[in-house]
């Protein structure tokens, strides 16, 4: 069977946001100023690129996992205590 926190984390986490959002505003700029660099740099330039990308999208999925499984080690600790009576939780 596997591992708890990798099924939950791997669940769909479609979040519909509206047009206008911080999120999506942010992600637009990004989206932009990424296809203009990369109009402007050499092949090899953008393989390297590419590869740092890469490497920064792997960072970022094993922070998250991290985040994640402290959240629901702090939840699930949470309703155990409040399960077993304890009455100073917080």
């Amino acid at each position: 069977m596997d591992n708890i926190l990798e099924l939950l984390y791997d669940l769909p986490r479609e979040r519909i946001r509206e047009q206008d959002s911080p999120f999506v505003r942010a992600a637009r700029i990004k989206s932009e100023n990424l296809d203009r660099l990369t109009a402007s740099i050499t092949e090899e330039q953008r393989e390297l690129l590419d590869a740092y990308l890469d490497a920064g999208s792997r960072v970022e999925d094993i922070r998250d996992f991290d985040r994640f499984r402290f959240a629901f080690h702090v939840g699930a600790q949470l309703m155990a205590e409040l399960i077993a009576g304890k009455e100073e939780v917080l």
